[in-house]
């Protein structure tokens, strides 16, 4: 992913256009790193536009290697409920969805229902919605894992769908690093939820 001002410095400064390119390149590898490692797929989408950030060559790519997809529709506190539900009903043709919010201090988040949740849970900045749900489906497929112990879960989408802070609120702490700009994420980052999942957070690339 390349900011619209930086496309525009592009075009003025071959140089950076280069760099830019290489920078793109980095992160489609550690992109790459993530579905070879992982067990599990988590596709973050953005709840505004879930078609707009959805990937289906990687998501074939994913299910072609004999992996798991699994379906995040984020930050559903900025649209309308029904927005929500219909969107539900529709991913879940495809794959296993789950409606999500973060919060931005998962230190001290609560956590809670997307189905039920109240107006004041929903829109918390405190409040985490879905985790729950997400966990249990996980440590379900650990437990249905051919011998293994544990399972991998990569998280991948496109930039600024809110991958770490998703990670984050499931671990209940500031595992890794967010922020309001494309690129905070640019390599591979793993963190242990418990003894049985371990997540990878990776960065957000955009594909033409």
């Amino acid at each position: 992913y390349v900011a619209p001002e930086v496309k525009q410095r592009e075009i003025q400064e071959p140089g950076l256009r280069t760099q830019a390119e290489a920078t793109r390149r980095a992160f489609f590898r550690e992109l790459r790193k993530v579905v070879e490692i992982a067990d599990v797929i988590l596709e973050v989408l953005d709840a505004r536009d879930p078609d707009a950030c959805r990937n289906r060559l990687l998501e074939d790519e994913v299910i072609a290697q004999g992996k798991k997809v699994v379906i995040i529709l984020n930050k559903i506190d900025l649209v309308p409920r029904q927005v929500v539900q219909e969107w539900i009903s529709h991913l879940r043709g495809d794959f296993p969805t789950i409606a999500f919010k973060s919060a931005k201090q998962a230190e001290f988040a609560a956590h809670g229902s997307a189905h039920s949740a109240s107006y004041g849970m929903m829109h918390s900045t405190f409040g985490v919605l879905g985790a729950d749900t997400l966990v249990q489906l996980l440590k379900n497929y650990a437990r249905a894992g051919k011998g293994k112990m544990a399972i991998s879960v990569g998280v991948i989408g496109y930039p600024n769908v809110g991958k770490s802070s998703l990670i984050n609120s499931l671990k209940r702490s500031a595992a890794v690093k967010v922020g309001g700009t494309a690129g905070v994420t640019r390599q591979l980052q793993e963190v242990h939820l418990d003894a049985t999942v371990k997540l990878i957070d990776s960065p957000g690339v955009v594909f033409a």
